[in-house]
């Protein structure tokens, strides 16, 4: 199977030369925080481009870890206090 060459999309050369996270953080933040599409893709290319380790991805993925822990809490509190 051949691999199709893709041109290169600004955010993946940002984020090759570290300045995506803080071009997020502080100029495009509104934007990133309420476009979840935009925040999902952008947060790929940070994953798979980014040469350091990146906070921003660090922060997001704690955080949806925790909304699904307390989904997960709250939805077996009503068996928990059943059998209480």
């Amino acid at each position: 199977m051949k691999k199709k060459i893709k041109p290169k999309r600004i955010f993946e050369e940002l984020a090759e030369m570290g300045v995506l996270e803080d071009l997020l953080q502080n100029q495009w933040k509104k934007f990133y925080e309420q476009n979840e599409k935009f925040r999902e893709d952008v947060n790929e290319i940070l994953l798979q481009n980014s040469p350091e380790k990146v906070t921003l991805l660090e922060k997001y993925f704690l955080e949806q870890l925790c909304e699904s822990l307390q989904f997960f809490i709250d939805y077996t509190k009503q068996w928990k206090n059943q059998k209480q």
